[in-house]
């Protein structure tokens, strides 16, 4: 059982609780006394982390949040995951193997490639842990490479980013960012709680400098950029294209995404427990909030397909970028 460590208001709070209480987006609309008794009567004197997965299932429940997660801090493997109530039926609708298996494979690379009229590619997919500048260094590598190629014209591919590391992303693509102030993010109170900005083509994380790269290459901010989206474009992977949101010459062709626009922390609990809970919701560069998803300007349903000559997004985008 966990120990109680704090009082507040005369109640004794479980330890996850507190921090749940503490940190939650949502935690004004929840009746904590009433979490805390229930989280109690279903832990009691369960030590196994198994036999506690019923009272951390129910107190993630309680929190309304789709994108919280309880993990093992040490290995990031998951526990419990939101079970309740959903508006997010698209994400997994008709194809939740899809999801699973492709969107969420490990094995899934950042790839580029110079299409017809100067139009560089760039497929940027979900970043787990690891290496943040090789990381970062593989995407400014593609955008270097295609640059050279005489590339003037870009596609983005967020279609199949489920998220992880927005680190490595945002370092990657600063160039193509633009040295400015690229967005934020709002607590509850709609207070700024974080900002994000590029500078001399590096990435800013709340004043901290994600990883040191190089500023080159130097981007025209003329530039044309298309950015396309998926229902399956989640959490970091929608941070990114908030990013892209208010920068000129940019269009958003695809599905509006997921509906996963929030931070989440990652608050050690103790050895076996990590809350992964929202804490903030993401705003672009011009202070626009995003609290559902991420619209797009152009909508193509998007299918599933590996050659990029006959993907009807990859052609609206080419469309776009050449004709206008």
């Amino acid at each position: 059982m966990l120990s109680t460590l704090a009082y507040s208001q005369e109640i004794i709070y479980e330890p996850i609780v507190l921090k749940a209480k503490e940190t939650s987006l949502y935690t004004d609309k929840i009746d904590w006394e009433k979490v805390n008794t229930k989280f109690i009567e279903l832990t009691k004197g369960k030590d196994n982390i198994e036999d506690m997965k019923e009272g951390l299932q129910y107190l993630l429940n309680s929190l309304g949040d789709k994108h919280a997660t309880i993990r093992n801090p040490n290995n990031g493997s998951l526990i419990a995951y939101y079970t309740g109530p959903r508006d997010d039926t698209r994400l997994l609708e008709k194809r939740p193997d899809f999801f699973n298996n492709v969107i969420n494979d490990i094995n899934a690379k950042f790839s580029y490639q110079v299409l017809e009229n100067n139009v560089a590619y760039l497929k940027v997919v979900g970043i787990g842990p690891g290496d943040i500048k090789k990381q970062s260094e593989e995407i400014r590598k593609g955008i270097l490479e295609t640059k050279a190629a005489g590339a003037d014209k870009w596609i983005i591919d967020l279609r199949y980013n489920g998220g992880g590391n927005v680190n490595p992303m945002l370092s990657g693509l600063a160039p193509l960012l633009g040295d400015s102030k690229i967005g934020g993010a709002v607590n509850a109170k709609e207070e700024i709680v974080r900002t994000y900005k590029i500078e001399n083509g590096q990435f800013y994380n709340h004043g901290s400098l994600a990883c040191e790269m190089d500023a080159l290459p130097i981007i025209d901010p003329s530039e044309k950029i298309a950015i396309l989206t998926s229902r399956y474009t989640i959490s970091s992977g929608e941070l990114v294209a908030i990013a892209f949101k208010g920068r000129a010459q940019t269009v958003f062709i695809g599905e509006a995404t997921g509906g996963y626009t929030t931070g989440n922390g990652f608050d050690i609990i103790s050895d076996e427990l990590a809350l992964v809970i929202s804490q903030d919701v993401f705003m672009d560069r011009n202070g626009v909030i995003y609290y559902q998803n991420v619209p797009v300007d152009i909508d193509s349903e998007f299918q599933h397909n590996t050659n990029l000559e006959n993907d009807l997004q990859i052609q609206n985008a080419l469309e776009w970028l050449i004709k206008n």
